[in-house]
């Protein structure tokens, strides 16, 4: 752990709610240890009126997605605040064997381009524990979350859900003057998430003495997103009707250890950053596919992004 920064565990114990101590080990440890949610699922084409037929069919699917954010807990002395701090990397795959995916080919041009992972380093979420209750921070507001942490029952599970329809301008949020051909040059998108608790585990992960289960708890997430294409496909949103849509699982696991070893070895190889969690909070917005694009493919050749796409491939 990055020296100024402790184990939240204490902090977390003082809540006076059970849900929102609950709520808390969906994101993390309380032990200040690597979670890792790995993640498996599929990624789908969306196009209104199914306008480009055979060629780039609606329904199709596109890729499947293998991967994994792997996150940590952290609190910083002399703070009430509790930080989400994370990494997440997550390889396109072909839907019909698993190989992970290098580069795409567009039906809609016929240009074959690199196809990276989701690759976002830093994600993070930040919270304040005072008096015993959990507030969320958005920058300088602090937003009370005493109710809002209640999961609903559903047979023999508990049930969190958060549905996040991000909305803004790239040049807004991150200081990127490039649309990336987005529709009114907005990024608009749905980010669904439920996540299952069984009740059994809820019970012996949501006290505050020393009979509370330690380590991770056992999460099951469900997770969709609907978004435009990615960069890397080349199309714009503007011109071209059309959404990916992407249905996924995850389940939680202690660390990068228990990993399956051929994605293990391939982050190791290729990706170890993301071998563990960042070890102190980040600065700045959280990166997105988008704004890792810009960094990695387009600011280092001074490229916008129309131009990559026109002489890629």
């Amino acid at each position: 752990m990055e020296p100024g920064t402790t184990s939240p565990e204490a902090l977390i114990a003082s809540l006076d709610d059970a849900n929102a101590r609950l709520f808390v080990r969906l994101l993390g440890r309380p032990d200040g240890h690597d979670m890792l949610y790995r993640i498996s699922g599929t990624v789908h084409n969306h196009v209104p009126g199914d306008v480009h037929g055979k060629l780039f069919p609606h329904g199709r699917v596109l890729f499947g997605v293998e991967g994994y954010n792997i996150r940590r807990l952290i609190h910083v002395p002399g703070t009430d605040d509790v930080h989400m701090v994370s990494r997440e990397i997550v390889f396109y795959t072909d839907p019909k064997d698993g190989t992970v995916l290098t580069e795409w080919t567009n039906p809609l041009d016929g240009h074959t381009r690199p196809l990276p992972p989701i690759a976002n380093d830093h994600v993070q979420l930040s919270y304040r524990i005072r008096a015993g209750a959990l507030y969320a921070l958005f920058g300088p507001a602090e937003v009370p979350l005493a109710g809002s942490v209640a999961p609903q029952r559903v047979q023999r599970n508990l049930v969190w859900t958060l549905d996040v329809p991000p909305v803004y301008r790239l040049s807004d949020r991150y200081g990127i003057d490039d649309d990336f051909g987005l529709a009114n040059s907005t990024y608009t998108s749905w980010e669904l998430f439920d996540f299952l608790v069984h009740e059994d585990d809820a019970r012996a992960y949501s006290g505050t003495d020393a009979d509370t289960g330690t380590g991770t708890m056992p999460v099951t997430n469900c997770w969709s997103r609907v978004c435009p294409y990615v960069p890397a496909m080349g199309i714009a949103e503007s011109e071209t009707p059309g959404n990916l849509v992407y249905h996924a699982r995850a389940w939680t696991l202690d660390g990068f250890d228990a990993l399956e070893p051929w994605l293990a070895d391939r982050v190791r190889t290729h990706h170890p950053l993301y071998t563990s969690a960042p070890d102190a909070p980040g600065t700045g917005p959280n990166t997105t596919t988008w704004t890792a694009f810009h960094a990695a493919e387009l600011a280092p050749r001074g490229l916008t992004w129309r131009e990559w796409r026109d002489t890629t491939g």
